[in-house]
């Protein structure tokens, strides 16, 4: 491989890079809303008949009290939970949640952010009225056809190593079977977040169903709009789910069935607008904003004079890791750390024992990159070496390409042959250290932008929250000449002619104008790397000249 294409591999490296950094952190989702399909998607409005005439639907019971019926029998009444993590307030509108208001470290969180039927609502057109209500725990019935009645309890742990329980009993004192076919617990649309991260958020909503094959830990499968389209293929993804819910970066909703068992089926995604957004920073007016919407079917028959219940456990919180990971059913795994999964695990493991050092997480960050470049320096150092020798061999290269390059390119690639030989040159030597570390980045970067130990832990001065950005853009500005400072280092002497100067040389104005907005917590990991390299590369070229 010739300079040219040493220059052309750093070329392909580099904008994978950004391309990878552009599209994960700064370009949130920008796709218009869509319309959604009624022909694809099953609401509670819907109705489902019975073919068999003695048995009665949930659709035909319902359909006798309207909504106007009922709202004008009794308005809708709020209730709510003070609890040790949330205040919840609940609305006798189907018996949800309508606000979730999560006491966060730095400001509360309203993680309800839609305004039409609340989180876990069964049959929101129906007005329940409160049974009971303790501390953690509260009740609700509705009497929705004659003879048929509801009722719903919620009951949040007070454990940390425990789950949120949520019970759905129907029964039937009719002389009739009744089917369940139309009953749903709603989940969305979307899910909130906190305000550094509210911009990017839609980018990071999913609905999802959880499937564990035998043996296996769990596998998160996102729930499309396309995917209800087609039922086998519902059904291959998301057959015998064990649990499902709605995430975004740093929150999570999820259910888990216990005395019943979903099929795929019954998992009923649609998009929903929840609410609008200034479009590149108000110029271009309002954009809607989609939310996930899942809704989760509850079948059964209930005979004549019995009655059937629905037990779930759920959580609604933060993705803590080490709170998921004390809690059954793996829901750490909502955690997505990304492709390199496991180098990010290590790398979350490692920092929170370096917290409990320094018990500070930007500390522990600057430690963990001293160790992370450590750990490299093999690769560090033949880097380095081959970029000296490639460099020191530069005008004979040049010398060769003006002699044979253009009249006799054969010629000119036998006389790169031996001059490589001659001096022990290896361009690849220069570029499969930079290829093995992409992935070790790309799992700290996932590892550091996901963490929720990071959320609102400060730093020193004016860094407050290493999940932010940095409010005064220090950091970033100064990873900028930290990269600039180095590239005049390393990077071997192209030419005023060639096609990649220029985009070497702006390349740290680049990376800066990108990591304005990244968490604080990785522009400290980027900058104090790019100190120790520094460091490292004066070293081993004194080193190296010395050994010349």
């Amino acid at each position: 491989m010739d300079n040219k294409g040493n220059n052309d591999f750093f070329k392909i490296l580099l904008w994978t890079l950004l391309l990878y950094l552009g599209f994960t952190m700064a370009f949130p989702n920008k796709k218009a809303a869509q319309k959604q399909n009624t022909n694809q998607v099953t609401t509670q409005e819907q109705q489902v008949l019975p073919a068999d005439n003695s048995v009665a639907s949930t659709a035909i019971l319902t359909e006798s009290l309207s909504k106007e019926q009922i709202l004008e029998k009794e308005e809708a009444k709020e209730y709510t939970l003070n609890l040790k993590d949330a205040d919840i307030v609940f609305t006798t509108k189907g018996a949800a949640i309508k606000d979730f208001i999560y006491k966060d470290i730095i400001a509360p969180i309203n993680l309800t952010p839609y305004k039409g039927e609340g989180y876990f609502a069964t049959l929101p057109q129906v007005n329940f009225e409160l049974v009971s209500q303790t501390e953690n725990e509260i009740s609700f019935k509705a009497k929705i056809a004659e003879g048929v009645e509801l009722y719903k309890n919620y009951t949040f742990a007070t454990d940390e190593k425990a789950l949120n329980k949520l019970s759905v009993k129907v029964v039937n004192n009719t002389a009739k079977d009744l089917d369940l076919s139309n009953l749903y617990i709603n989940l969305g649309p979307g899910l909130n977040t906190v305000k550094s991260e509210r911009k990017d958020n839609p980018a990071m909503w999913r609905a999802f169903c959880t499937v564990k094959p035998e043996g296996k830990k769990p596998i998160l499968e996102k729930l499309t709009a396309k995917l209800m389209t087609s039922e086998r293929k519902l059904e291959q993804t998301c057959a015998g789910w064990s649990w499902s819910g709605i995430d975004n970066r740093y929150f999570l909703v999820a259910l888990i069935p216990q005395n019943w068992k979903g099929s795929a089926t019954d998992l009923h995604y649609s998009s929903k607008l929840v609410y609008q957004q200034d479009s590149f920073f108000g110029l271009f007016g309002k954009k809607d904003v989609n939310g996930p919407e899942l809704d989760i079917n509850l079948k059964g028959l209930i005979k004549s004079g019995e009655e059937i219940i629905f037990d779930s456990d759920f959580y609604f919180g933060p993705k803590d890791a080490n709170v998921l990971k004390a809690l059954p059913y793996d829901l750490n795994r909502s955690v997505s750390i990304g492709f390199f999964n496991r180098f990010g695990q290590y790398a979350l493991d490692l920092l929170e024992w370096l917290y409990s050092i320094t018990h500070n997480y930007g500390w522990a960050i600057v430690l963990m990159t001293f160790l992370v470049q450590f750990l490299m320096l093999p690769l560090t150092y033949k880097q380095l070496k081959a970029s000296a020798v490639m460099q020191k061999i530069q005008p004979e290269m040049k010398r060769i390409q003006e002699k044979y390059g253009k009249t006799d390119p054969m010629a000119a690639q036998r006389e790169m042959v031996a001059l490589y030989k001659k001096y022990g040159a290896n361009p690849l030597s220069g570029c499969l250290p930079l290829f093995i570390q992409l992935p070790i980045f790309i799992a700290l970067f996932n590892a550091l932008r996901t963490s929720w130990c990071l959320h609102g832990a400060p730093f020193i001065l004016w860094i407050k929250d290493l999940s932010a950005k940095d409010p005064y853009y220090v950091l970033p500005i100064l990873m900028g000449i930290t990269m600039f400072v180095q590239q005049q280092m390393t990077m071997p002497d192209m030419g005023k002619d060639n096609p990649n100067a220029a985009m070497f040389k702006w390349m740290p104005v680049v990376m800066t104008l990108l990591f304005l907005n990244f968490p604080s917590g990785l522009t400290l990991y980027w900058f104090v790397s790019n100190c120790i390299s520094f460091c490292i590369n004066i070293f081993l070229k004194r080193k190296l000249a010395k050994a010349a």
